[in-house]
C-alpha cells in the first residue's frame, strides 16, 4: 500500500541527496510517497488470439498490488503473414478512482507499453483486426511506469527518488494535466523493493 508523509522544509535540508540547487524551490506542500511496485506480470490481463471485440479481463483487472501501472500490449504473429492489429481500447479506473481511457496500437513480435497508469482495468475492445493466414496471439499485462498520486506541475518538482537503498540518477519522470499520466519508471519491482518519491506540488 501507498504511504504520504510531510516534511518541514529544514527537514527536507538536511536529508541526504537533495542538491541545493533544489532549495530555491521549496515554496510548496511537500510530499514523500513510498510504494513497494510488485513484479511486472505481461499476462495479467489478457493471454489469447486476438480477435474484434470485447477481451476477458483476468485477475479482476487489477495489477495485484494495489497500485497503478502502465498496460503493456504483446502481439505475435503464429501464421505466415502478421494480421491487421487494429486498436485496443482500454477503460479503467486511476489511482484516485476516477475513469480513464487509452487506445493502444499492437505491433506484432513487440511489446508496445500505454503512457496511463491504471489502478484498475475494466474494459478492453479490439477494434479494426483483419485476419491474414490465423488469428495472431495477443497478451496483456502492466508494466515499469508507475503512477503517482498528485498532479506534479513541473518535471523540476521532483526533488528525489530512491529505489531499495539507492538515489536513482536522472529518474524517468511523466508529468501531465491529467493524474495517470503523471508516472514515474520503476526500475526493477519485485514486491519487495520499496520506491520512494520526495516531490512538492
Amino acid at each position: 500500500m501507498a504511504n504520504k508523509e510531510y516534511f518541514s522544509v529544514s527537514e527536507l535540508w538536511i536529508t541526504k541527496g537533495i542538491r541545493a540547487g533544489k532549495r530555491k524551490l521549496l515554496a510548496k506542500m511537500l510530499k514523500f510517497y513510498l510504494v513497494v511496485p510488485a513484479a511486472i506480470v505481461a499476462a495479467q490481463y489478457f493471454t489469447g488470439n486476438m480477435a474484434n471485440g470485447l477481451y476477458t479481463i483476468l485477475n479482476n483487472g487489477l495489477p495485484g498490488d494495489g497500485l497503478a501501472h502502465n498496460i503493456t500490449v504483446a502481439a505475435t504473429t503464429v501464421e505466415t503473414g502478421a494480421d491487421t492489429p487494429g486498436s485496443i481500447a482500454f477503460t479503467g479506473l486511476d489511482i484516485e478512482g476516477k475513469i480513464i481511457t487509452e487506445n493502444i496500437i499492437p505491433l506484432q513480435g513487440s511489446t508496445v507499453a500505454g503512457l496511463k497508469a491504471f489502478a484498475k482495468v475494466t474494459a478492453m475492445l479490439q477494434s479494426g483486426w483483419i485476419l491474414v493466414g490465423g488469428n495472431d496471439t495477443i497478451v496483456i499485462g502492466f508494466g515499469e511506469v508507475l503512477g503517482l498520486p498528485d498532479y506534479i506541475a513541473a518535471t523540476a518538482d521532483i526533488l528525489m527518488v530512491t529505489f531499495t537503498t539507492g538515489i536513482v540518477d536522472a529518474p524517468t519522470i511523466t508529468v501531465d494535466a491529467q493524474l495517470a499520466k503523471n508516472t514515474v519508471l520503476v526500475p526493477t519491482g519485485d514486491g519487495t523493493k520499496k520506491l520512494r518519491v520526495l516531490y512538492q506540488v
